[in-house]
Formats: C-alpha cells, sequence, structure tokens
C-alpha cells in the first residue's frame, strides 16, 4: 500500500465507542501497511484500564461514556458486561428467551456521560475517518453528540436492532435515517444475533428471532462534487483503505477512477492505487468452478457452530 501510504501524512483515525472486546483483526492486520491511530472508548473503568494495560502504542483507551449531550445517567452492569447498557433491559421481551439470564442486572453505576465531540476536541483529534458504535442501545444518542465529528468521517460501523431488547433504545430504522441524513448509504448487514425461545431453545439450531446485528456505511464518494473534503488527497487515500479492508475493492476502483477522472489523482497515482487494489482484490480469493455453492456452505456451517451470531461483515 505505498501508493496510498505516500498520499497522506497522517494516519488512519478510528473511533470505537465500547472497545470491550478489543480491536478488530482486521485493523491489527493493517497496521504493518499502513499508519493507524485507533482511539477507544469503554465506560467501565476497571475494563478500560486493562485494555491500556496491554500497551499497544496505537490504541488508547478512554474510560468515558458518551451520550448525546452532558448528563447523569445510570449505566446498567449485566451478568453478560458485554451486553450492559444506559438503557435498561427490556424484561417483558427478554424474559420469553433462554438469554434472559444474561440481561440480569449485576450493579447500577451513575455516570455523567459526554458527547463524542466534546471528548475528541478534549484529546485534541479533529479528523476522524472511521467511527465504530458499539453499544447495546445507545448508538442514537452517540451519533447525535457527533454532528462535528461526522462532517470528516467516511465510514462508520454501527451496531442496531431490530427488537426492543433494551427499553426505549432505537431501533434499526431510526439508525438508518439518521445516518442517511448525514450523508451516509448502508452498504452491508451482518453477524446476526438470534434469541431463541426458553421453550423451544433445543429445536432448529441457533436460529431464532433476530435482535441484533451490525450495519456498516460508507459516503458515496463518486457522487460527490470534486471539491469535496473528501477528496483531498489524504482523505481519498484513507477513504480508499477503509473500503478495502472491508474487501469492498469494487467501491475502492470506482473511488479511484472517478478522482483520476476529476483530476484529483494524476494517471501515474491512479494507476499506482489501481495496482494495488487489484493485489489486494485478488490476492485472497481463489476462483473456481462451484465457487458461489461451497460459499454458502461455508456460511451454513458457521452458522450451525457458532451458537449466538454469525459474523461475515467483510472478513474470511
Amino acid at each position: 500500500m505505498q501508493s496510498l501510504k505516500q498520499l497522506t501524512p497522517a494516519p488512519l483515525t478510528l473511533i470505537d465507542v465500547g472497545a470491550r472486546a478489543g480491536i478488530n483483526a482486521r485493523w491489527t492486520n493493517l497496521l504493518p501497511k499502513f499508519p493507524l491511530r485507533i482511539i477507544g472508548f469503554e465506560p467501565d473503568e476497571a475494563e478500560c484500564a486493562a485494555l491500556n494495560a496491554k500497551g499497544d502504542a496505537f490504541v488508547k483507551y478512554l474510560p468515558f461514556a458518551v451520550g448525546s449531550k452532558v448528563e447523569r445517567r445510570t449505566f446498567h452492569l449485566l451478568e453478560s458486561e458485554p451486553s450492559s447498557s444506559l438503557f435498561r433491559p427490556n424484561y417483558a421481551f427478554i424474559n420469553r428467551f433462554a438469554s434472559a439470564p444474561n440481561y440480569a442486572i449485576k450493579r447500577e453505576i451513575p455516570v455523567t456521560t459526554s458527547t463524542l465531540d466534546d471528548a475528541l476536541k478534549q484529546a485534541g483529534i479533529d479528523d476522524v475517518d472511521y467511527l465504530k458504535i458499539d453499544t447495546e442501545g445507545c448508538e442514537r444518542d452517540i451519533l447525535n453528540g457527533a454532528a462535528e465529528t461526522l462532517k470528516n468521517v467516511f465510514a462508520v460501523e454501527v451496531e442496531v436492532w431490530f427488537n426492543q431488547v433494551f427499553s426505549g433504545a432505537p431501533l434499526f430504522r431510526d439508525i438508518d435515517a439518521l445516518l442517511a441524513e448525514q450523508g451516509f448509504v448502508l452498504f452491508d448487514l451482518a453477524k446476526s444475533n438470534y434469541f431463541k425461545r426458553t421453550i423451544g431453545k433445543h429445536l432448529g439450531g441457533p436460529k431464532g428471532q433476530l435482535v441484533a446485528g451490525d450495519a456498516v456505511y460508507f459516503r458515496d464518494l463518486p457522487t460527490y462534487p470534486k471539491d469535496s473534503l473528501f477528496y483531498a488527497k489524504d482523505k481519498l487515500a484513507r477513504a480508499i483503505v477503509l473500503t478495502m479492508q472491508y474487501r469492498y475493492f469494487d467501491f475502492a476502483m470506482e473511488i479511484a477512477e472517478t478522482a483520476r477522472q476529476n483530476q484529483t489523482l494524476s494517471e501515474k497515482e491512479f494507476k499506482d492505487i489501481a495496482a494495488v487494489i487489484e493485489q489486494e482484490g485478488r490476492g485472497g480469493t481463489i476462483d473456481f468452478r462451484g465457487k458461489h455453492t461451497a460459499e454458502k456452505a461455508v456460511k451454513r456451517l458457521g452458522r450451525f457452530l457458532t451458537k449466538f451470531e454469525w459474523d461475515y461483515l467483510g472478513n474470511w
């Protein structure tokens, strides 16, 4: 990725809100080839300290709860700690399912939320390329408190909810409408989370009622005017890297071609970048007769072997 790296003096800047699970391998695998900076938010101070203790130089975790404004709220620490939320579980719905014990409240912790805009301003970060939010129902609040940050963001990955697992939390339709208003288009939905009803939890494998998933959004850059800030060479290079990390090589190529047409990229720069996209796009795929049938079989096997969720969002 040297040709892309040469276009930007700044690292690819990623914001991870709800970072308890650590950094996705797609980013750690990128690091040797492209500069990277990750800012994570984890409101549980003990977990945040543990994450910082791992000592990755390119990652910094901040122990803040972020929301739509500065206010006092209650953080519900649940038996399944990764499911903890500022929203109270909706037990009228949850208690019908086998996973209900995971949503029992262990402790209620008073917290003061900050907006993402304010937190990043205090940290001296003013140019974000990518925003990931995994906060068990708080996604809309965080987006509402990130209006300035989103102006510079090219890609968003966000947890979305299709059923009311948390009382008062927004659903997918609310998040999709909000991001559309901010200029983002939906590219994919994955990591489906299904709830099995207690009465039939032993029936039909892992699949039950769909409750949540992850959605990835990009700006449709080829439709933007050539004076858009996203066509500045440094932003453009980082946008192309992001699309390739999610394995949307066709979109990466379209962005590069549009930049060539509007003369943001020279012919040489375009050819060098196109060669990288070709190399990365062909390097991990094997084309053979029956390939698509085999891919479907692998996905079915993954759903069978994974008890709660299946993640194929841009991953192998």
